[in-house]
């Protein structure tokens, strides 16, 4: 039976956690990045349910969340951070071609990690694909971020409970409940230490500009249905006339929220890439 690998990799701030599984007829991994509180726990339920052992995968925890380890470093947690532990992975894991999945907060650590490729005197790993699922651009996707990040942690401490309840709300579905336990699980520090870098990085609105530059690649910028029309990213990416689809049926967790429609379509993405890359 077809399992994903859990393995764990040594950094300057501590260890990060990730699944791997290798397919030997595929070229490209896919590299899914997760967003603010969340981690790579939902995959391992949607790899088996939606076969996506038809690819390749790397999907971590990023630093602070899930089962990697928590810094007590503020500068642990910066996107450009991140993004260097995501680049270490890759070279330990051989990584010739890559196609990138990201999600939220994911999506400016993607940013970062594109230039770190791009960066390279001796180029090892080629991007040739960019998925940005409700990826921050500009301010309208810090919303929650930039709230955290204006308090003190002593002061955001102190509502982190609270915080995890409003998120819920009343909620029963699956995908929320599991969610804000992950959030929980990520806990005050690593929530707040990110959210310091990720706010002023999402405010500054140079994100889309910053990815341009390189985009030598595929780019397709993905939104929940139920949020078309409410994000200025949105906007953002209509402006400069790329591609955007909408997972209907879903809000910002579109990934989990309609996930059999999201895989089939995300798949289709995934192989077209593959079979152009092939040729």
């Amino acid at each position: 039976m077809t399992k994903l690998v859990t393995k764990s990799l040594a950094t300057e701030f501590g260890t990060i956690v990730y699944y791997s599984y290798m397919n030997p007829t595929q070229p490209i991994v896919n590299l899914y990045i997760h967003g603010l509180g969340d981690s790579r726990k939902w995959f391992l339920k949607h790899f088996t349910t939606y076969s996506l052992d038809r690819f390749s995968w790397i999907v971590p925890d990023l630093l602070g969340h899930g089962d990697s380890s928590k810094s007590d470093r503020v500068e642990a947690y910066t996107m450009n951070q991140q993004a260097k532990y995501l680049l270490a992975i890759l070279e330990r894991e051989h990584v010739t071609q890559l196609s990138l999945l990201a999600h939220s907060m994911g999506g400016a650590i993607a940013v970062s990690l594109v230039e770190l490729l791009a960066s390279q005197s001796l180029p090892i790993t080629k991007l040739r694909l960019l998925l940005y699922l409700e990826g921050n651009l500009d301010a309208g996707d810090a919303f929650f971020s930039s709230m955290f990040a204006k308090m003190s942690f002593s002061e955001f401490q102190q509502q982190f409970e609270s915080i995890c309840n409003r998120i819920q709300g009343g909620s029963k579905e699956v995908h929320v409940v599991d969610f804000v336990s992950a959030f929980r699980k990520a806990g005050p520090f690593a929530i707040w230490a990110s959210s310091r870098n990720l706010a002023p990085v999402s405010v500054k609105g140079d994100l889309l500009d910053r990815l341009l530059v390189y985009r030598e690649f595929p780019c397709y910028f993905i939104f929940g249905e139920k949020n078309r029309g409410v994000y200025s990213s949105e906007k953002l990416v209509r402006e400069a006339q790329l591609p955007l689809f909408f997972i209907p049926n879903a809000g910002h967790g579109l990934h989990t929220e309609n996930p059999s429609y999201f895989w089939k379509n995300i798949g289709e993405l995934i192989q077209r890439e593959s079979i152009d890359s092939a040729k």
